[in-house]
């Protein structure tokens, strides 16, 4: 069985390029052995690290060893799965509902929440069946998202469960009338549940290991923390090594500089920290030199310090500027105009302490408008930057009780509504229908199976839910508010007119975002199509309780549509970092936005290491200082249709009222 490492971390602490560095050390250290690099995240950065064109196939690196690289094409491989499988699944789903194969094809045809994860793990499962490879090395997606791919294997077998019992329903009638039933068994199950295995096998095998990227910074530790905890707690998730951790993006010294000498100082506590957590596991050292680290080479290189503590020059001068010099002009925090935000970016741009900020700036402008924040990225860290824990609803923070904050739990709202929708169904057991007794004992059973399977993909899918709960909230206290008996007092006298409340959505990052922002056009479609298919059937009270649900949700959801078009009431804020990678994504990232219809208000540059009295004696700031400008330089030209706005890199982390007070005193904008 071949081994597999997955390189697992917050977003933005480097796992693409530890991932890439450890994959080439292994590739020189074991030449005869294959090694497979692949990318389970849906915003694929390995082609922009490795700096090398790929495909969605794997393509073999040139150099020392034998490794290949493949970032997986996730839309592709469902397709390519459900290929094989399509038909197997419409009979069985025919056999065991009164849905027909046409009835049930078209939903089988769009594009389902979590496919990423689903189409990682069937490659995975392809990769081991196929035993080319002695080692893969898995770059994956920001932690959240990454606990849903380990978790996938008893997603699946939840899933055969109620493929099982739909496929029993000619036996149990059998039986029922006193018969017998030797149905053969479905080959395409049988498949499935070796598939399921063998998967779930190798996750809980000892050739299965974690490697853990972490950043110094307070907030990557403790959501590395909360990551592994994680682990071990779902009883859904296989048990799995934890191999090594790489403390990324270390400075070692400092000079006579005060912003690298904090560096110095967050980079010792966090390996006496990670010692003291994980006495039992190598830390390895990843350090920053104040460059990108990009290309094959110096991946290779930057794999001898970390993995082999070789020495080895990192350190790579910026590009030579042309044109003219960049100019920059103070510039005062903007204040939210509409309704709904949205924050996207790529991992560790620092999205949460944007919204967190242009929430916080919102209420400090607009003392009357209530401000709440939601994160939706499934490994939110809401509870770091307002210095308390915060849950599924709605709490206060920071002593203000109009400036509340909540962190969607998608998978309790899942088990919420499929307990309500169980109940609805559980209310009667049969029906008449033409004269004749209808049993559903049967449908029930399996929409009960049905019920019980947590998809992949649901956070999206529920925070959609929440999002519709809070502007629905907002909109009914404004109709409440808005009546001429709750806008007079005792004397008579009109009350002032309140503004309805501002919602800042923290968004999972990149490639998850996206699937959020495309899930109201899914969910619309969905509905239609499921209508559709019940209209056939709707003497039956179960298909009516389903559809009242379905137009229910099409309401709602065409209401969010409508919403989330509009640009009076929804605008999208872009964060980046000034560094080629975040700048690559974030290009591919609004291009997608605007197809969709929505509109950006701004994009946010975070950690610009503008400053008034700037270090001209530290080597590694003026290197790093060179490569932001680089970019910087490409920002005026690349995203001129866009308010740019530069955010300073503070000292120490943003985390409470004063932090935030502070964060949202400077800003800056690229004159023209």
């Amino acid at each position: 069985m071949a081994r597999l490492t997955f390189v697992v971390g917050k977003g933005g602490v480097g796992k693409t390029t530890v991932s890439c560095a450890y994959a080439l050390q292994l590739a020189a250290r074991r030449p005869r052995e294959s090694i497979l690099l692949i990318s389970t995240d849906p915003a694929h950065s390995l082609a922009d690290v490795l700096q090398v064109r790929l495909q969605s196939t794997p393509r073999r690196i040139a150099g020392k060893g034998k490794l290949s690289v493949w970032q997986i094409d996730a839309g592709k491989e469902f397709k390519k799965f459900l290929s094989g499988n399509r038909d197997a699944i419409l009979q069985i789903v025919e056999s065991g509902t009164f849905f027909s194969k046409e009835e049930i094809a078209p939903l089988l045809d769009t594009a389902l929440p979590g496919m990423a994860e689903v189409a990682g793990l069937l490659a995975i499962q392809e990769l081991l069946a196929g035993g080319k490879y002695g080692h893969i090395v898995v770059d994956t997606a920001p932690f959240g998202h990454t606990l849903r791919l380990f978790e996938l294997p008893s997603h699946f077998q939840r899933f055969l469960n109620f493929l099982n019992v739909a496929s029993n329903r000619d036996a149990l009638l059998a039986e029922r009338f006193g018969g017998h039933l030797n149905a053969p068994a479905h080959a395409f199950l049988e498949r499935w549940e070796a598939m399921v295995r063998q998967v779930r096998d190798a996750f809980a095998s000892k050739e299965a290991e974690i490697f853990l990227v972490t950043s110094p910074e307070t907030f990557s530790l403790n959501e590395a923390v909360r990551s592994l905890q994680s682990l071990e707690e779902d009883e859904s998730v296989p048990e799995m090594r934890l191999g090594a951790i790489v403390l990324n993006r270390v400075v070692r010294k400092a000079a006579h500089c005060l912003h690298c000498r904090h560096r110095v100082q967050a980079a010792r506590k966090a390996e006496q920290f990670l010692k003291k957590k994980f006495p039992r596991v190598p830390v390895f050292v990843g350090p920053d030199p104040g460059n990108p680290i990009l290309g094959i080479e110096l991946l290779r290189r930057f794999g001898a310090v970390v993995f082999q503590n070789r020495s080895s020059k990192l350190a790579i001068n910026p590009p030579s500027l042309p044109g003219k010099r960049l100019k920059f002009t103070p510039q005062a925090w903007p204040v939210a105009a509409v309704p709904l935000s949205f924050t996207v970016g790529k991992g560790g741009v620092g999205k949460t302490t944007t919204t967190a900020a242009l929430a916080f700036h919102s209420r400090a402008t607009q003392p009357g408008i209530p401000v709440t924040v939601c994160s939706t990225d499934p490994a939110p860290s809401l509870d770091d930057i307002f210095k308390k824990p915060i849950g599924n609803q709605q709490m206060a923070v920071l002593g203000d009780p109009e400036f509340s904050a909540m962190e969607v739990d998608s998978v309790s709202e899942f088990r919420r509504w499929a307990a309500r929708i169980t109940h609805k169904l559980n209310s009667e057991l049969s029906m008449e229908s033409g004269g004749l007794h209808v049993d559903l004992t049967f449908e029930k059973q399996v929409f009960a199976a049905l019920m019980d399977v947590v998809p992949p993909g649901v956070d999206e899918l529920f925070a959609i839910f929440r999002i519709l709960d809070l502007l629905n909230l907002d909109l009914l206290n404004k109709d409440l508010l808005n009546k001429d008996l709750l806008n007079k007092d005792p004397l008579g006298k009109h009350l002032p007119q309140p503004q309805a409340a501002k919602v800042f959505i923290d968004m999972a990052p990149t490639g998850h975002a996206l699937e959020l922002l495309r899930m109201p056009e899914r969910i619309q479609l969905w509905s239609r199509l499921l209508l559709k298919s019940l209209a056939s059937h709707r003497t039956l009270a179960l298909a009516q309780d389903v559809a009242v649900e379905l137009a229910s949700l099409g309401q709602q959801v065409r209401k969010l549509i409508g919403i989330m078009k509009d640009p009076r009431q929804s605008r999208i804020w872009a964060v980046m970092l000034p560094e080629p990678v975040p700048d690559h994504q974030t290009i591919r990232l609004l291009q997608a936005v605007e197809e969709m219809g929505l509109t950006v208000d701004s994009l946010f540059v975070n950690r610009v290491l503008i400053r008034e009295k700037p270090d001209v004696t530290c080597k590694r700031c003026l290197r790093a200082w060179g490569w932001q400008l680089s970019t910087l330089q490409t920002i005026s030209r690349k995203y001129r249709p866009y308010r740019n706005f530069l955010a300073p890199e503070l000292p120490a982390e943003i985390a409470g009222a004063a932090a935030l007070k502070k964060f949202t005193s400077k800003l800056w904008q690229i004159a023209d």
